[in-house]
């Protein structure tokens, strides 16, 4: 397990120094002192897995500190465990287990696509001691789904950050209960702790009616830029893409029609799940480009696929709202091809 997890550090240690600029030099510092604390657990061969609730004050952990983007969850093979199971109560970023107060981290509910009211069963992975703390490891599992469950939460979902230049304030553009254009002020507390910039993308959750008063719950990591769609696209001519193999990253429902136009352009249309089928299995993805719907890529593959992305190093565009008849313009547009 430790040099499973060892791997995930240094991918993702790999990916923050590629991005080092004289810019952010003082916001990486801070993740690097993470790494660093992350290392010395793993070299210890700890039993890492998400963070839970207790810490030495005791009380709930609340996220402030998350080092989840760091790690994944990895069971110890134990023949007879503790578990505890509830069903999970949401909060603005990561949940509880109801009875137990225990803490589920967003990483987690995304990489498993736990919902509201699920039942979750938490396998105790060990105390450890991170930082000046000591914290509860788990391994999270759904044991059963809750259905359709009414919630007051709400997500402002891949919302752009923009920067205040005079304030110094960021914020994100959204719409209120009634419909009407808000600026939203991101609190300071998760800018710090996300190490939010400029022109990133992050879920902003809030409860219904109380819009100013949420919180970032998650910052996406991206392999490429997001782009609009520009108008009066060129659709291409039936072949026009004849030998090329493009990722379209869109919910395998919605396959269908986009599968049909790359196959009139003379491609080979990659689904999501051949992607996410690659990375399970450790083989390499033979594609030239990709598009990502980011609209429509469920949030328990989005990780995955960006991973496997990068790690492969195919060229990528996120972009939202893409008709099918338009993928070969938004290719031309951002890739320079020609037929």
């Amino acid at each position: 397990m430790a040099n499973k997890l060892f791997y995930e550090l240094k991918e993702t240690f790999l990916r923050e120094v590629e991005d080092l600029r004289p810019e952010n030099i003082e916001n990486k510092t801070a993740i690097f002192e993470k790494f660093l604390e992350l290392l010395e657990v793993v070299s210890n061969e700890s039993p890492l897995s998400e963070e839970g609730s207790s810490s030495e004050e005791g009380g709930n952990y609340t996220g402030e500190e998350d080092y989840s983007d760091f790690y994944q969850d990895y069971p110890e093979d134990k023949e007879e465990e503790e578990a505890f199971e509830g069903p999970l109560s949401r909060q603005l970023k990561g949940g509880l287990i109801t009875g137990y107060d225990i803490y589920v981290p967003e990483r987690s509910i995304r990489e498993f696509g736990f919902e509201e009211g699920d039942i979750i069963r938490a396998i105790p992975q060990g105390t450890k001691r991170i930082g000046n703390k000591f914290r509860e490891f788990y391994f999270f599992e759904c044991v059963q789904k809750a259905g359709e469950v009414q919630t007051d939460r709400r997500v402002v979902s891949f919302a752009q950050v923009k920067r205040d230049d005079i304030l110094g304030d960021y914020y994100i553009e959204a719409l209120d209960g009634e419909g009407h254009p808000i600026t939203v002020l991101l609190g300071q507390g998760d800018v710090d702790a996300l190490h939010i910039d400029e022109n990133e993308r992050v879920d902003y959750a809030y409860w219904e009616d109380k819009i100013l008063d949420g919180r970032v719950a998650w910052k996406y990591t991206l392999n490429g830029p997001v782009v609009d769609k520009p108008e009066n696209l060129d659709q291409g001519e039936d072949g026009s893409l004849a030998g090329i193999n493009l990722v379209v990253a869109v919910d395998d429902k919605e396959n269908e029609a986009y599968e049909e136009e790359v196959a009139r352009l003379g491609g080979n249309f990659i689904s999501l799940d051949q992607v996410f089928m690659a990375f399970k299995e450790n083989l390499p993805l033979d594609a030239d480009y990709a598009l990502v719907l980011h609209d429509k890529v469920p949030m328990t593959y989005f990780e995955t696929l960006r991973k496997k992305l990068q790690f492969d190093d195919i060229p990528t565009v996120y972009i939202d709202q893409l008709e099918p008849k338009d993928i070969y313009g938004v290719l031309k547009e951002n890739f320079h091809i020609e037929d």
